[in-house]
C-alpha cells in the first residue's frame, strides 16, 4: 500500500478463524479468506488475505475526507458566529518577503470561504479515492500473475524468460536470476498497462483469473463494474485537467444505468458534492464484496444465499 499521499488506517482489520462446521454466533464478517489446498489455488488464498486490508485503505481514505469536509463545516459555523466576529478576525499567512498575511477576513467572509471549499475536496477525495482503487486492482492482478506468470511470457520476446523459468525449476541457483528477471518483466508489464486504462486492466484481470459475478448477483456484472471504474476515471481526468462544465462524454456516461450517484448534465459546471464521493466508496466496498463472493465459488461452486446469512 502506498503512503505517499499522507494516508493512513483509521479502520483495520482482523483476521478471525471459525472453526469448520462453526456458524452460530459469529462476528461481523466482510471477507472470507479461503485456504488453499493444492498449488492452484494459493493464488486465491493469497488474494483474498488482501482483500480485508484494501477495505480497510479505501473505507480510511474516504474518512479521512469525510473528517476534512466535516471539519470545514464546523470552522464555517464557528466564523459565522456573531459574538465570535466581534473579538476576532481571521487571518491566513504563507511565505512572503514582506507581509506574511495574504487573507484578512470578516466573521462572515471566512465562513463563506470554508463552506465555498468544499467541493474542491470532495473532487479531491474522488481523485484520491480512484488512486486507492488502482493500486487494489493492480496489486491483485500482480498476486495472480506471480501464479501465472505465462500469461505474459507469451511470443518470441520472452523466449529467454521462459527459457531462465524452466532452469529455475530444476536449478536452484538459478532462483534468484530468475525472479529478478521476472520482477522486471511484471513492473514493465505494469507501467504498460496504466495507459489501458482501469476499467480494461480490471476487465482483464477477472478473464484472465476466470472471476465473474457470483451466482447470486442478478443484475450487475464484471462488464458493469469496468464500466463504473471507467466511469469513475472519466470524472477524476476531468478534474485532474481542471474542467469547469460537465462534457458531454461524462453527461452520456452518467446516463447507463449503473452511474451510480452520478448525475452530471452535460454543459452545467462541473461540481462535486458528498453524494458523489460516497457513491464511490460505496462501489469500492460492494467490488471487494463481489469479488470475494466471485473467488469463493471459483474452489467452492455456487454459495447461494447463505453467504450473505453469516459472511458478507
Amino acid at each position: 500500500m502506498s503512503y505517499s499521499r499522507g494516508s493512513f488506517d483509521l479502520v483495520g482489520h482482523n483476521i478471525i478463524f471459525i472453526p469448520e462446521g462453526y456458524i452460530d454466533h459469529l462476528p461481523p464478517i466482510n471477507n472470507i479468506i479461503i485456504k488453499a489446498t493444492h498449488t492452484e489455488e494459493q493464488w486465491i488464498e493469497d488474494v483474498t488475505k488482501q482483500i480485508g486490508d484494501w477495505r480497510a485503505k479505501l473505507r480510511s481514505t474516504y474518512i479521512h475526507w469525510s473528517l476534512a469536509i466535516n471539519g470545514l463545516h464546523i470552522a464555517a459555523e464557528k466564523y459565522a458566529d456573531p459574538e465570535w466576529a466581534k473579538q476576532h478576525r481571521f487571518v491566513v499567512e504563507s511565505l512572503r518577503p514582506d507581509d506574511s498575511v495574504i487573507a484578512n477576513w470578516d466573521g462572515q467572509t471566512a465562513s463563506e470561504a470554508h463552506r465555498k471549499t468544499v467541493p474542491m475536496l470532495t473532487a479531491f477525495g474522488i481523485i484520491d479515492l480512484y488512486a486507492n482503487l488502482e493500486e487494489v486492482i493492480f496489486s491483485l492482478y500482480r498476486t495472480y500473475l506471480n501464479y501465472h506468470p505465462n500469461k505474459i511470457l507469451e511470443g518470441d520476446d520472452f523466449k529467454e524468460l521462459r527459457q531462465l523459468q524452466r532452469q529455475a525449476e530444476t536449478d536452484a541457483s538459478q532462483r534468484a536470476v530468475w525472479e529478478k528477471a521476472w520482477q522486471e518483466r511484471l513492473n514493465r508489464w505494469h507501467r504498460k498497462k496504466l495507459y489501458d486504462g482501469l476499467g480494461k486492466v480490471f476487465k482483464a484481470f477477472c478473464n484472465s483469473a476466470a472471476i465473474k459475478a457470483p451466482s447470486t448477483y442478478e443484475h450487475t456484472t464484471v462488464e458493469t463494474w469496468a464500466e463504473f471504474i471507467e466511469i469513475i476515471a472519466l470524472l477524476r481526468n476531468a478534474l485532474i485537467h481542471g474542467a469547469t462544465t460537465v462534457s458531454e462524454e461524462l453527461a452520456a456516461v452518467c446516463a447507463r444505468p449503473y452511474a451510480s450517484t452520478f448525475d452530471f448534465t452535460e454543459g452545467k459546471p462541473l461540481v462535486i458534492h458528498l453524494y458523489h464521493l460516497q457513491g464511490v466508496d460505496l462501489f469500492c466496498e460492494q467490488l471487494l464484496t463481489a469479488l470475494n463472493l466471485s473467488l469463493l465459488e471459483l474452489v467452492y461452486g455456487s454459495v447461494g444465499k447463505n453467504y450473505y446469512t453469516y459472511g458478507g
